[in-house]
């Protein structure tokens, strides 16, 4: 834990995002409570944690990948078990004269473990202030499962898409300083279908994302019925409000979003996400809402 923290992605190579200020301004301020990263896949959440830790000492990270996530993390430790962890911890922390930082990594994939995680962050970042623990959940559906006891008791921070100008830097760092646009203007500023575009083309990364965007949305239309037509009712909802650019509150639906975010997560069409802070639906990306449009559409001209 001791060793300067080195982040995956050379620093040559990673684009400077306020986003990133905002974490180092919680990490270097932080007194209590857990602190969740959220935001839609790709959006470059573990890029911007990772180089707002680039170089601290005192950071672990583990990754969470199903319920015995705990016990391999003792084990990788060398560690027999949490009371073990708490004596580490202090250790470290007189050391560096500050709590240690501990990362649990939640990939796309893991469906289970988000209970054991709010109650092991509660019980050291809020309740005994041993470590600051920060929780970042590669999809969005995962991290409204956290709960360390309420918003007063841990730190949302939302990771949005790339603004214009950190889509043209991150496009010139890859050799596309010439036709940025073009990438922006077919894939929109989500940074990993940007990434993906570079290494394949434009052309057939926006024909991949039509063609899932589409798919993900007749399927939440016509299978998410949690109570009722709830995946209907959220699509309607968020067509109806978006030309105000607003999204769609909890109540336009009678399932709540932890419902919503759980049936998304076991069946993984990720049409709309919940975001965080802003406490409302969303479209998951421009090309979602764009299919939305045209299916809705369709189906109200077909209903005699």
């Amino acid at each position: 834990m001791m060793v300067p923290f080195p982040p995956q992605t050379k620093k040559a190579e990673v684009v400077e995002r306020d986003i990133t200020k905002t974490i180092e301004e919680r990490i270097l301020g932080w007194h209590e409570h857990a602190t969740i990263i959220a935001g839609r896949f790709g959006a470059g959440k573990s890029v911007a944690v990772e180089e707002a830790l680039r170089d601290m000492q005192g950071v672990y990270v583990h990754q969470v990948r199903g319920n015995d996530w705990e016990e391999k993390l003792y084990k990788r430790l060398g560690l027999d078990g949490p009371d073990m962890l708490e004596e580490v911890l202090r250790r470290v922390g007189d050391k560096l004269k500050r709590p240690p930082i501990l990362l649990l990594d939640i990939p796309r994939t893991t469906k289970q473990g988000m209970e054991t995680i709010s109650s092991f962050a509660k019980e050291l970042s809020s309740d005994r202030k041993l470590a600051h623990v920060i929780v970042c959940a590669s999809s969005a559906a995962m991290a409204i499962s956290f709960d360390a006891g309420g918003s007063a008791r841990q730190k949302d921070i939302w990771v949005g898409d790339l603004t214009e100008k950190e889509a043209k830097e991150l496009l010139t760092l890859r050799g596309h300083q010439n036709d940025w646009k073009q990438f922006v203007d077919a894939c929109g500023f989500n940074a990993l279908d940007l990434v993906d575009a570079c290494d394949i083309s434009v052309e057939a990364k926006k024909a991949e994302m039509e063609q899932k965007a589409r798919k993900e949305v007749l399927r939440f239309k016509d299978q998410c019925k949690i109570a009722g037509d709830t995946g209907k009712e959220i699509l309607n909802k968020l067509l109806e409000n978006r030309q105000a650019g607003e999204g769609a509150e909890e109540l336009c639906t009678d399932a709540s979003p932890k419902d919503v975010a759980m049936w998304i997560r076991e069946k993984g069409y990720h049409a709309v996400i919940w975001h965080t802070v802003k406490r409302e639906y969303q479209f998951a990306s421009e090309l979602h809402a764009n299919a939305a449009t045209e299916i809705l559409k369709s189906t109200s001209q077909s209903t005699p």
